[in-house]
């Protein structure tokens, strides 16, 4: 993918063109990591593609900004008790009880606003850091699917077919939908409030009747999710 600029004022925002075949509409996306994507249909020129990112410099300015401030208040993770990590929204203190009489095997607990990693043996950094991954992992597993079979109802009722879920660590996207049917959500979405996981489940399985970010997409989403917009802004702003 060959990279482009625009200028918006004294900004330069750099951007990646996708050809999308099923694609009859440009689309944009701002991605955690700073990544701008212009999704594009087949034979789009170059002025067009321009002129719709110019359009939109002011918005991608400030999905960009965001994603830096979340970059700046997020410190590297150290694993060591006294540090703060989310769950559903919620922020819990870590607290790593190693060496711990009648304890058999590792495990990780939520307990009175505090996280508990607890072991018999000793907790190097590392090794928290991969029972908590562990744990995210499976807690996101659990509610993702619970979640799914509460929003699917209104897409079962039109006919469509429950997609697969899987689950795994993504470093710029919420989640995404296959043409196979096959819904990918990121682990780490597990850490924002219930409502905003509605929101991306909802977003994805909205794909099951538009596939790509099209006025009659939009239309759909709100008709099945009426605040999305608040919810989406709220997820946004969740992790800063």
């Amino acid at each position: 993918m060959k990279e482009r600029t625009v200028c918006y004022g004294d900004e330069v925002i750099n951007f990646e063109v996708v050809l999308r075949p099923a694609r009859k509409t440009l689309g944009i996306e701002v991605h955690p990591d700073g990544s701008v994507l212009v999704l594009s249909p087949v034979g789009c020129d170059e002025a067009t593609i321009y002129e719709k990112v110019q359009l939109r410099a002011s918005w991608i300015s400030r999905q960009l900004a965001m994603f830096s401030r979340f970059e700046r208040h997020t410190a590297p993770r150290q694993y060591l008790s006294g540090e703060s990590h989310r769950y559903l929204g919620r922020q819990y203190r870590l607290r790593v009880l190693a060496d711990e009489a009648g304890v058999r095997k590792e495990q990780v607990k939520l307990t009175r606003g505090e996280m508990l990693v607890i072991a018999p043996g000793k907790l190097p950094p590392l090794r928290v850091k991969e029972l908590l991954r562990r744990w995210y992992l499976g807690r996101a597993r659990e509610i993702y699917d619970a979640v799914l079979t509460q929003v699917f109802d209104t897409f079962e009722r039109q006919g469509y077919e429950k997609p697969r879920l899987s689950v795994r660590e993504m470093r710029s996207r919420w989640g995404s939908l296959s043409p196979s049917g096959q819904m990918t959500l990121n682990s780490r979405l597990v850490q924002a409030p219930r409502p905003c996981i509605e929101y991306v489940i909802v977003h994805e399985l909205c794909h099951l009747a538009h596939r790509d970010h099209s006025q009659e997409f939009y239309l759909l989403l709100g008709q099945v999710m009426s605040d999305w917009q608040a919810r989406k802004q709220r997820l946004e702003e969740a992790l800063l």
